[in-house]
Parts: structure tokens; C-alpha cells; sequence
């Protein structure tokens, strides 16, 4: 691929419940945590902006060539990538790579079966949450399956609230409602963004409603009374 994809805005240009979910991250964590939100966006505008599937297969393959492989004759000047060489964690690459791999799912230009609905939550979900928690510290209590679960809901409900085709939304809120459970992510500061997001969507999921395009205040609601849990 010629070149690199177009640059990123500043760092906090991201939509707002990203935005709020990283005014609870640690100070220090806040960074990695802005940079992965940012990397989550660039691949759903690579998948979002449809066109010919190859050519988003080569979009999602030079993330991948650059994230995960790490080739170093590619990236350079991209701002993204050059934030993200200055500062991952060792453990970033392979949630990067089940990142990628989620957003390949929706790549196809085969309709969606429940499975493939499932497998996007899980890889997108699980890599995400993932790669904001790819700074904890081993004995943290970060295992990758709660991560997964939770990370799954919350991805499974971004899902519906961007697609247009209203039978698809729900299609996608009841496979997520399948695994709807409480959330069993660790305790601490640097989890809680990701204990925040799962708040805003599971009520969502479990009622099966379509999430409103945007930021409502009935989810700002929400993260509020969840950040008073804690």
C-alpha cells in the first residue's frame, strides 16, 4: 500500500463517550487509552466507508503490518503509528491483531450470519478492551475472558447504534443479549473506563433497544450513576 491512511485529528478527537470514558482513566494511562479509542475509529472508518472489499482487506492489512508485525518501513510520519511505537506496552500487538481481526468480520460482503455477529463482538470487543488494559501490571486481575465478554457488549451495542437496517440492529442487540451477564472486570482505576462503558450498554442490550445515533442523556445518565459504584 502506497503511502499511509489519512491522519488522525487531535488526540481527543474521538465521539464524546469516548471522551468522558477518558476523563476516568488514570493520568497516566490516559494517553495509551486516547491512543487505542483512536486506533478503534480508524478501523471502523476503513470498514464503514464500504467500496471494493479488497481494497479494505489492504487497508486492514497495513494496520495489521504495521501494529502487529511491526514492519518499520511502513508507518513512518503516520502520527497514529508513530504515538503508538513511542508508547504500547509489550502486550499490544495481539490485541491489536484480534482488533483488526473483529473489524475484518464486518469486511466481508457476505450478509452477516449470528455467528459472524458473535465473532465480530468477541475479536473487536475483546481487542479493544484488551489493548486499554495492555498497561496493567500482571497481578492486576486483567484475564482476557471477562475482558472479551464485557468488551463484547459494548461492541455489539456501538454495532447497532451505527448500522441503518433496523432488522440487522436487532439482530445484533439479541446475539449480544445471549451473554448479557454482570461484568466480572477487575477493580481499579486504570479498569474503570472499560467497567463505565459496560454500564452504558448493557441495559441497552438487555432490553433489546436500539441505542440512539449519539450520546443521549439517558447514557450519560447512566455513566454517571455507574461511576458513583465506582
Amino acid at each position: 500500500m502506497n503511502g499511509s491512511p489519512q491522519s488522525p485529528g487531535p488526540e481527543l478527537d474521538l465521539p464524546p463517550l469516548q471522551r468522558l470514558l477518558l476523563a476516568y482513566a488514570p493520568a497516566d494511562a490516559r494517553p495509551w487509552q486516547a491512543l487505542c479509542w483512536q486506533f478503534d475509529q480508524r478501523l471502523a472508518q476503513v470498514v464503514r466507508r464500504g467500496g471494493d472489499p479488497t481494497i479494505t482487506a489492504i487497508r486492514l492489512a497495513w494496520w495489521e503490518g504495521v501494529l502487529v508485525r511491526q514492519e518499520k518501513d511502513k508507518g513512518g510520519g503516520e502520527p497514529l503509528v508513530e504515538r503508538w511505537r513511542a508508547i504500547a506496552p509489550p502486550a499490544a500487538a495481539q490485541a491489536a491483531e484480534r482488533l483488526i481481526d473483529g473489524w475484518r468480520v464486518l469486511a466481508s460482503p457476505e450478509a452477516l450470519s449470528a455467528e459472524d455477529i458473535a465473532a465480530h463482538g468477541l475479536a473487536r470487543g475483546g481487542g479493544l478492551f484488551g489493548l486499554l488494559a495492555a498497561s496493567a501490571e500482571p497481578a492486576s486481575g486483567a484475564d482476557a475472558e471477562p475482558l472479551s465478554r464485557a468488551g463484547a457488549i459494548w461492541a455489539l451495542w456501538d454495532f447497532a447504534g451505527h448500522v441503518s437496517d433496523a432488522g440487522l440492529a436487532r439482530q445484533v442487540l439479541a446475539v449480544a443479549g445471549e451473554s448479557a451477564g454482570p461484568a466480572s472486570l477487575p477493580a481499579g482505576r486504570l479498569f474503570r473506563p472499560l467497567r463505565l462503558a459496560h454500564a452504558v450498554a448493557l441495559p441497552d442490550v438487555r432490553a433489546g433497544r436500539v441505542p440512539a445515533a449519539g450520546f443521549t442523556l439517558r447514557h450519560y445518565g447512566r455513566l454517571l450513576r455507574a461511576s458513583l459504584r465506582g
